[in-house]
């Protein structure tokens, strides 16, 4: 499934720049940013919430490892606006910080958080691959090559902490099954 949307991303930044004008191309980049600007911001608000509810060691880790990468994402994506003329988006980051507040009330509540959480980050993680897969082709076809080479960058570290996050699937799953007071199987055990 991952391949057939990631073949999308040319035809959806095409079918987005359709109706833009060369010299609207600039503004196109801007919007995409403050996109990447507050979807960052969401998954700080998670990320922070995630490493108090991981259940164990490895993945709360990994949600403290990535906070810190995707604040560095942050400040790289304000500088990039700031220096295209623009400024982040208030209000959209408003927005995505209280939903990801919410999120964080859910997953605390639940009996089985660790293993939800786990699992709803990484599909965050490819909602935040997906913005800057389309932030990249807009910059690129806009003739920005600054703004697509940080978004490349930033794309292998959202990359690698996507598959940091497969990987621990199976410790989150122990530590729901230890909080629910559930034995925890023997790896290989049947």
């Amino acid at each position: 499934m991952g391949d057939r949307v990631a073949e999308c991303f040319d035809r959806a930044a095409d079918a987005s720049l359709r109706r833009v004008s060369a010299e609207g191309m600039p503004q196109q980049v801007i919007k995409y940013l403050t996109d990447a600007h507050a979807i960052e911001g969401q998954a700080l608000q998670l990320l922070a919430r995630g490493r108090k509810i991981a259940g164990s060691e490895e993945p709360a880790r990994a949600y403290e490892e990535h906070r810190r990468e995707t604040e560095e994402h942050q400040r790289l994506v304000t500088e990039r606006v700031r220096a295209l003329g623009g400024a982040p988006n208030r209000l959209k980051d408003v927005a995505l910080r209280v939903g990801a507040l919410n999120w964080g009330a859910f997953f605390a509540g639940q009996p089985d958080s660790p293993a939800k959480l786990i699992a709803f980050a990484y599909a965050f993680e490819h909602l935040e691959i997906g913005a800057y897969e389309m932030l990249r082709r807009v910059a690129a076809r806009a003739g920005d090559a600054e703004t697509a080479q940080m978004a490349e960058a930033i794309l292998t570290q959202e990359k690698a902490a996507a598959d940091r996050l497969r990987g621990l699937f199976g410790d989150a799953l122990d530590a729901t099954l230890s909080r629910r007071g559930l034995a925890v199987p023997a790896a290989g055990a049947v």
